[in-house]
């Protein structure tokens, strides 16, 4: 890991690996220019240096970045969420203490957050944001999503907070797992396979006998890898005898799992991961929790990129539930190839356009190499 000094630091500079503030506080993204904003952040928090394992990069060689952006202040909010999370699960791990108190705490800032903005909570799960803090970033998208399941259903306060809980600790019991798996990269044995399918019980026991939370909320962690067909653990539990919340969390975590990368393998785009959980065909998930992720999510989730019928390049920006097949798009490039950067494009909802559709997704790694190309005409 390479230290920077602020002073060295220039806006428009560009590395080739994330730049951390701290150990884990991604201050941009890999491939992504350096602001004004983001020095007056450091200045302002009075930050010395901060850390990649990247090496700079000339912006002139670098394509544009065709990511969605994400507001400062719900980013620092989302950070706070992961440091919450992560601080639970390494006194945890180190066998502290910790009160039900910290634990309440935590559940009702990530709900309250949740349940103020749901768009954009949304967007900050799907906005690629990369985190040392692998667990505690993972816990937290699954606990968005969750939640925001949970508020279509129409829960009460105390069912979501119930939910929330459940879903922010339900991998708790990978602490007390003998490797860390987000560190390997290889196919996994026989033993270290048997010792895997043990984390729920070692949730359920964390959650309930050391947290002293409800039986409820334990059973829900417990039960989070039961799987519809009965094909899952650590119980073979079927249908509607897995509780309604595990069913829930179940959705949501495979769908964070999928969008979130790893060493043995790369994140999927959201429309790539949500069709993978479309093609489950009601073998590991409840079809009704499904049928309520893809109207929470769109078949095209916020910022999947999409050419659409007539050309035209855009990203989603919003999904109509009742069709998640035509979501409203940001328009990134026009039918006539010109380019609108900074949100500037004009916004389509499709929705309302009865000749326009969606012809396929792309990827922003092949925007940026038509960018290229261009710059090289």
């Amino acid at each position: 890991m390479n230290s920077i000094r602020i002073d060295e630091l220039k806006v428009g500079q560009i590395f080739s690996q994330p730049v951390y503030i701290e150990d884990d506080v991604v201050l941009v993204p890999a491939g992504v220019a350096i602001r004004g904003k983001d020095l007056e952040r450091l200045h302002t928090w009075k930050v010395r240096s901060v850390e990649t394992e990247g090496v700079l990069q000339n912006a002139a060689e670098m394509p544009h970045d065709w990511g969605f952006p994400v507001a400062d202040e719900s980013f620092n909010l989302y950070t706070k969420g992961i440091h919450k999370i992560d601080e639970v699960f390494t006194r945890i791990r180190d066998a502290e203490r910790v009160s039900k108190n910290e634990i309440e705490e935590t559940v009702l800032f990530i709900t309250d957050a949740v349940e103020a903005d749901q768009k954009e909570a949304i967007r900050l799960v799907l906005a690629g944001i990369t985190s040392r803090k692998v667990y505690a970033k993972d816990a937290l998208d699954t606990g968005i999503l969750s939640l925001i399941i949970g508020l279509r259903l129409g829960n009460t306060k105390s069912e979501l907070f119930q939910l929330c809980c459940a879903a922010l600790l339900h991998d708790i019991g990978m602490q007390r797992i003998p490797f860390d798996l987000a560190k390997l990269n290889r196919t996994l044995g026989a033993r270290e396979r048997k010792a895997l399918k043990a984390h729920p019980i070692h949730s359920y026991k964390i959650v309930r006998e050391e947290l002293q939370l409800p039986n409820e909320i334990a059973q829900t962690v417990l039960q989070h890898h039961e799987r519809w067909d009965g094909e899952g653990y650590p119980r073979g539990l079927k249908g509607d005898d897995i509780l309604l919340n595990s069913r829930i969390i179940a959705v949501a975590d495979a769908f964070v799992a999928l969008i979130s990368e790893r060493l043995w393998r790369k994140s999927m785009i959201g429309y790539e991961a949500m069709r993978v959980v479309l093609g489950d065909n009601q073998r590991k998930f409840d079809p009704e929790i499904v049928k309520l992720i893809i109207g929470i999510l769109g078949i095209y989730p916020i910022g999947s990129l999409v050419q659409l019928s007539d050309g035209s390049i855009g990203r989603v920006c919003g999904v109509n539930e009742d069709t998640p097949l035509r979501p409203e798009v940001l328009i990134l490039i026009d039918k006539l190839g010109a380019e609108f950067r900074d949100g500037g494009g004009p916004t389509i909802n499709l929705h309302n356009e009865g000749d326009l559709f969606i012809a396929r997704v792309v990827s922003s790694s092949s925007l940026s190499a038509k960018s290229m190309a261009e710059c090289e005409e």
